[in-house]
């Protein structure tokens, strides 16, 4: 059995979890979200948790550099593997656990990319060189990345999917899609959902036009914005919206962590890394403090 450990926000943290069904492997995996990763190894690798699994993959996550030395100095070493694409968890690379390749030759790699080129390499399943895997592993690509090609508009209808039909029922949706189609399309009610739901998401981003606010910090204009939906399209459309006033676009989920997006040459990943955050130059995240809603509460509220 294998474990795969994945991020559980996005598209490209939940495609492997995909990959690993279409080849019928007897697995389980784990979705966290930013730092919850280092926790869970963390709690687990000086017991005998991990002895039932013969690879522990990582994918669209990365560790500290404490946790990745108790993986080199564990008896689960050789078990490790690691696939990110972000510029934050370059200095992994000196692990043998480890790939981090945020580009190759211009070609920006996601996590999902990097694990389905070691599956291809490991796994002789002719599955994974179906037209339909590979339009769907290049769709997750350019929605991670947005470095888009005339796929733009299905890449950002796979994703918008995801928010329509949550993490399981997409998972179960695309796992039986990739095996059973030989050519990546969507069928008739995906296609009326689809419409719908870009309908839906143009009045979201514009519902939030408005309701950015603007603070300084670190002598960055940041706009600030409360949302859940639709992060990497309403970062960017909120960046552009407010380049002449804001250096970059911070939103805020409270059930999950806090995404920056920016369009001007400011890498905001080292902001992010300052609260323990990382990832992108333009696009990255920052963890919100586990007791966030018990703060909030009692500002509100002034109880104990």
């Amino acid at each position: 059995m294998k474990l795969l450990i994945s991020h559980i926000a996005d598209l490209d943290g939940i495609s492997p979890v995909i990959l690993l069904n279409i080849l019928k492997i007897d697995f389980e995996y784990e979705l966290f979200d930013i730092g919850q990763i280092n926790d869970f190894i963390n709690e687990r690798i000086d017991t005998n948790y991990f002895d039932k699994y013969e690879d522990i993959y990582i994918t669209d996550l990365s560790v500290n550099k404490e946790i990745a030395n108790k993986i080199i100095n564990s008896k689960y070493k050789d078990k490790f593997k690691l696939f990110d694409h972000h510029a934050s968890a370059d200095w992994l690379n000196e692990y043998e656990f480890a790939i981090v390749k945020e580009d190759i030759n211009g070609f920006m790699e996601c996590g999902t990319t990097l694990f389905y080129k070691y599956l291809v390499n490991n796994y002789d399943d002719s599955i994974l060189k179906s037209d339909c895997v590979i339009t769907y592993v290049e769709l997750v690509r350019e929605c991670d990345t947005w470095q888009f090609t005339e796929l733009k508009n299905d890449a950002d209808n796979v994703n918008n999917l995801l928010g329509f039909y949550g993490n399981e029922e997409f998972i179960d949706t695309f796992t039986e899609k990739l095996i059973n189609q030989k050519n990546f399309y969507f069928d008739k009610s995906e296609l009326k959902i689809i419409t719908i739901l870009n309908r839906n998401k143009q009045l979201y981003l514009e519902s939030l036009k408005d309701k950015v606010i603007i603070k300084k910090v670190d002598n960055y204009n940041i706009g600030i914005v409360f949302a859940e939906l639709y992060r990497s399209s309403l970062g960017n459309y909120l960046a552009k919206l407010y380049q002449s006033k804001v250096d970059f676009i911070a939103i805020i989920n409270m059930n999950r962590h806090i995404s920056f997006r920016g369009i001007k040459d400011i890498e905001i990943n080292k902001f992010a890394e300052k609260f323990g955050g990382g990832g992108h130059p333009k696009a990255c995240a920052m963890p919100l403090p586990d007791n966030i809603k018990d703060i909030i509460i009692k500002e509100i509220f002034n109880c104990e």
